[in-house]
């Protein structure tokens, strides 16, 4: 092996993920409908939050879920980062706490993989709340916001055993640098690719939509 780490053609990722996926409390739909998927960093700007609320949501991670309410607006959710539990000792020399969850709220999540998903839906904070599981045809993503998707090894959010990888505001690359191929190596099918993010936002996410789960209008 060379150890020349090369990156990720985009037909193959579509290829190897032809779905991707995108799960919401389903008090956040109507939010969704109306205004499509907003990072964390852009809800918080829609919904014009004081100084004392962005320093909670932004600048530490969250302990609760936080549901966003405001004249003329269908209410939005922030979830909560609970599972970030060793974040401060596992943050790569090269980054910092602050730089880390900047990167996280400026971005959309999807999940690369049905199985990754449905360890979300069986998570014990989540398995009685109602649900929406979006899912987004991978090619038309990519065709929308191809220089704006970035791809991760790790579920960044969780950081739940002192045995984590480190991870830092470098954790995402864009398609092209991607080491799908070492990482399948090193981690197998499953390890290989977790998250498929898009910064800022994705305003249209209803076009690019194949199936939806959890919306009973």
């Amino acid at each position: 092996m060379s150890g020349i780490m090369t990156g990720m053609d985009v037909e193959e990722l579509i290829a190897r993920h032809p779905r991707v996926f995108h799960t919401m409390s389903a008090v956040a739909w109507p939010s969704v409908q109306r205004h499509g998927l907003l990072s964390t960093q852009q809800l918080v700007d829609l919904f014009g939050l004081d100084i004392g609320e962005r320093e909670r949501l932004l600048n530490a991670p969250r302990k609760q879920s936080t549901v966003l309410r405001a004249s003329g607006l269908p209410p939005a959710v922030i979830r909560d980062q609970k599972p970030m539990k060793f974040v401060a000792e596992k943050i790569d020399p090269d980054s910092s706490l602050a730089e880390y969850l900047i990167a996280i709220n400026s971005r959309v999540f999807f999940w690369a993989s049905a199985e990754r998903l449905d360890r979300l839906r069986q998570a014990k904070e989540y398995r009685t709340e109602g649900q929406v599981v979006l899912h987004v045809d991978t090619r038309a993503l990519v065709e929308r916001y191809g220089p704006r998707i970035e791809l991760c090894r790790l579920n960044s959010g969780a950081v739940t055993q002192k045995n984590h990888p480190l991870r830092g505001h470098r954790s995402w690359v864009p398609i092209a640098d991607y080491p799908y191929d070492e990482y399948r190596r090193r981690f197998g099918r499953d390890g290989a690719l977790v998250e498929v993010t898009v910064l800022d936002a994705v305003p249209d996410i209803l076009d690019l939509i194949d199936k939806i789960e959890g919306v009973t209008d």
